[in-house]
């Protein structure tokens, strides 16, 4: 396609009616609805052969477990609790019985972390590629979503875990050389759990203002943020967290630009720091990376000088023009 994503979900925007009962639609990791009970959030993720992964190096098993793990961390980042969820599978030659039964042991295996249940779906014939798409339903935890239209001037951005781990587990996995060190990153692309301790303590004290997953790239998921918000990032590059062997081997842009992380990035007004700096004790791998200013787009510093923006800024499923 001659567009990239970004300008490709702007484009649609116009397809979503207005009804009043959407309290957030297109644009976002979710969509809120307001039901006669509550306000409720739906999420939907697919991932393909050869476009998300390989057989080749991914059981069906990983594939099943990621597939509801990237449904569920985008469900978390708009701040409610997932509670059900529907799966298409399409079913690519050569895929056994065995294969599928070891998907979706994959997939109950994270449901089963996250308390989902299972309410059905479809299943079809794919003439060539396997693929899979996942429906979850949730229920806000909070007063409000998150979402990422709600960033203020003089926040700080924040991130947990690791950025990069993922982009680097890719890497290993598809030259088939796993090094000392790259275990943990092999681990994070295989099996990329959200951190739904750290997210139910964020939602409990009600401390963030704007929050998304990082499944695209620090860049580019912080560039929709800034776009939605209309606000402007400023990031210093030495606090952006990343496993040591991207920094020992020269490999620092994939904590920007790689994706499939799905750690919580998030903003927070200045009187929350204090909850954030009790959270960072409590658990290992929140970090403060930035601010929120009046202005537009993201910018990098690296000791107080200002990076030129990669020409990728993370993955972009059409690869086109903005």
């Amino acid at each position: 396609m001659e567009i990239s994503e970004n300008r490709f979900i702007s484009l649609i925007r116009k397809f979503g009616r207005n009804n009043k009962r959407i309290v957030r639609g297109i644009g976002d990791d979710g969509a809120v609805v307001e039901l006669d009970r509550g306000q409720y959030v739906f999420v939907q993720d697919a991932m393909v052969e050869h476009v998300h992964f390989e057989f080749s190096f991914m059981d069906p098993y990983f594939v099943g477990k990621k597939a509801l793990y990237s449904n569920i961390s985008d469900i978390l980042a708009m701040g409610a609790e997932p509670a059900f969820y529907l799966v298409t599978t399409g079913i690519s030659p050569g895929m056994s019985s065995k294969d599928m039964v070891r998907l979706y042991k994959g997939m109950d295996r994270a449901a089963r972390e996250f308390g989902l249940t299972l309410l059905g779906g479809d299943t079809v014939a794919a003439k060539n590629d396997f693929f899979i798409d996942i429906s979850v339903i949730g229920k806000l935890a909070g007063k409000s979503y998150y979402g990422r239209d709600k960033a203020r001037p003089g926040d700080h951005i924040a991130v947990t875990g690791k950025l990069g781990q993922a982009a680097m587990g890719l890497k290993a996995l598809q030259g088939n050389s796993v090094e000392q060190g790259m275990k943990a990153c092999v681990d994070r692309f295989l099996s990329p759990k959200p951190p739904y301790a750290v997210w139910k303590d964020l939602v409990k004290n009600d401390i963030t203002d704007a929050m998304m997953d990082v499944s695209d790239g620090l860049l580019m998921d912080l560039s929709r943020m800034m776009a939605e918000s209309k606000k402007q990032a400023h990031i210093d590059f030495e606090r952006v967290p990343m496993p040591r062997y991207l920094r020992q081997n020269g490999l620092e842009h994939l904590a920007l630009s790689g994706g499939e992380d799905y750690q919580l990035l998030f903003t927070f007004p200045e009187e929350k720091m204090p909850a954030i700096s009790a959270m960072s004790e409590k658990y290992e791998g929140i970090t403060v990376i930035g601010r929120v200013l009046d202005g537009r787009g993201v910018r990098v510093f690296h000791k107080g000088k200002e990076m030129d923006m990669p020409m990728r800024t993370g993955f972009d499923h059409f690869g086109g023009r903005s």
